[in-house]
């Protein structure tokens, strides 16, 4: 790798990518990588068209119920989406997951697909480090998402939403400050 031309087998290897998947929402079935099906429980011989109800019932319910309205959202928008899911504990714990993907007509036949890649989080997820770098990994997360929820909440046209996001946005803003001082100061 130099800097100007990054190794892209070394870069997909190190993102903790899982593999591809695909779900036909004519037939909810879903089509997994050999290791995104060994998550969800789906055994290798019908990894390639499971139903979706056979691989959500190895994720936590209240996560299945919304992976599947994002699935059938995905569906019938078309917009690019990314959902995060907790599987059920298995020999190793829980696993937290992340479908990223779009759905798209096939030109040849018109078929449409909603497909995109998995990514295994759960090494991020677990506390391995000292207490005051698993804070500061929490606090980069939630720096993260209070700057997707700002994104996402302008177009919902909610003055009194928008007004909570950005006071969510400011505390976190705050607690990140205080984790890159290394203070635990008060409280705002």
């Amino acid at each position: 790798m130099t800097v100007f031309q990054p190794d892209l087998r070394s870069a997909f290897a190190g993102s903790a990518c899982i593999g591809a998947w695909a779900h036909d929402p004519d037939s909810n079935r879903l089509a997994l990588s050999p290791v995104l099906a060994r998550l969800l429980a789906v055994p290798a011989a019908s990894a390639a068209g499971a139903p979706l109800a056979l691989a959500l019932a190895a994720v936590e319910a209240e996560d299945a119920i919304r992976l599947e309205s994002v699935l059938r959202a995905a569906g019938e928008d078309g917009r690019p989406f990314e959902a995060e899911f907790r599987t059920r504990p298995g020999p190793d714990g829980p696993r937290w997951l992340r479908l990223m993907g779009q759905s798209a007509r096939d030109p040849e036949t018109g078929a449409l697909t909603t497909q995109g890649l998995a990514f295994d989080l759960t090494e991020g997820r677990r506390p391995v480090e000292s207490e005051a770098h698993q804070a500061q990994r929490q606090a980069n997360r939630l720096a993260d998402h209070a700057a997707a929820m700002k994104g996402l909440v302008a177009g919902l046209r909610n003055p009194p939403l928008a007004r909570l996001v950005d006071e969510v946005a400011v505390e976190v803003g705050h607690e990140l400050a205080r984790h890159l001082r290394g203070t635990r100061g008060q409280v705002h």
